[in-house]
């Protein structure tokens, strides 16, 4: 009897060993070409009842001939089967060859409503390969983590592993090709682990208020603009509100302890503020996380 019981316990033993192992990071895509996950970070949003899910992974070539990724497809899903009512979603799509001894990274990101996914992970060419994320030490971020603020330059989001710092306070503007461009707003992302990390990465977005300079005649300066009268009998002139599209580039991961300061810029076409009252703050910029649920926004004032 007390052999049986022996034999009972050391057979529980090996379940409890064996059932609560993480499965392998990961998975063959065809012989001698496989993906491993690099990073796996959730965002929880309390206040919009939301989680995002952002993942990078690692495709390598280990096989005599080159491997086409447009053979390639994958998508996220829910045990590798049940699709995910989403919100948001985006995932980087490599359309080029990985030769013999190389690897390709893919990047995505998926956002769903707080329910009852259980096992999340990367789907391969039509279920035939699953990629779970808890394969992968999973990181975890809030939006308590998120600074509210109105200044110029201050600390957006800081954890242990990633810091994002906004610097609007040396911002300035010129008119040049037909537009007004904000320029020297930037974004710092600093990595403080020893591991490469993905980035959820902020999305600036800015407004101006100020003239429509269509049909009012040929600008080469923000100077002339100061300079020019655009009264119409003593009336100020008509002021609106210009969105502006945005330029710069989007920063996808950070190899470890890596910052990068990324630039962006603000254009508005056929407009320019309007100096008849300089204490005005003619520009108004919005810091925008979907991730995090939040959008800081503050004033930019003229010269």
């Amino acid at each position: 009897m007390k052999k049986i019981v022996t034999m009972l316990c050391v057979c529980v033993l090996s379940l409890s060993l064996f059932g609560c192992s993480k499965p392998e990071n990961n998975v063959e895509l065809k012989k001698n070409v496989s993906c491993q996950l690099l990073d796996v970070l959730t965002i929880t949003n309390e206040s919009d009842n939301s989680t995002y899910y952002y993942y990078l992974a690692s495709i390598e070539n280990k096989g005599k001939k080159p491997y086409n990724t447009q053979n390639l497809s994958y998508r996220v899903t829910d045990d590798n089967e049940k699709e995910i009512s989403v919100i948001d979603k985006y995932q980087s799509t490599p359309t080029y060859v990985i030769n013999k001894g190389q690897n390709t990274y893919i990047y995505g990101y998926i956002g769903f409503p707080n329910n009852d996914q259980k096992n999340l992970g990367i789907s391969f060419n039509n279920k035939k390969q699953f990629l779970p994320f808890k394969a992968f030490k999973i990181r975890k971020a809030s939006d308590k983590n998120v600074k509210d603020s109105k200044e110029l330059k201050y600390t957006f989001f800081e954890d242990d592993t990633l810091k994002m710092d906004v610097d609007a306070s040396k911002a300035k503007y010129v008119y040049e090709n037909n537009e007004t461009v904000l320029k020297n707003v930037k974004i710092t992302y600093k990595n403080k682990t020893d591991s490469r990390i993905i980035v959820p990465y902020l999305t600036p977005s800015a407004t101006l208020e100020g003239i429509d300079l269509e049909d009012k005649g040929e600008f080469k300066s923000m100077e002339e603009i100061q300079k020019h009268d655009f009264t119409t009998n003593g009336m100020a002139p008509k002021t609106q509100s210009f969105k502006a599209s945005v330029t710069g580039y989007v920063l996808y991961f950070l190899d470890k302890k890596q910052t990068v300061n990324t630039e962006i810029e603000f254009h508005f076409g056929n407009a320019a503020p309007d100096f008849t009252d300089k204490n005005t703050k003619p520009f108004i910029v919005h810091m925008n996380s979907k991730a995090f649920g939040k959008s800081n926004t503050f004033k930019i004032g003229l010269e």
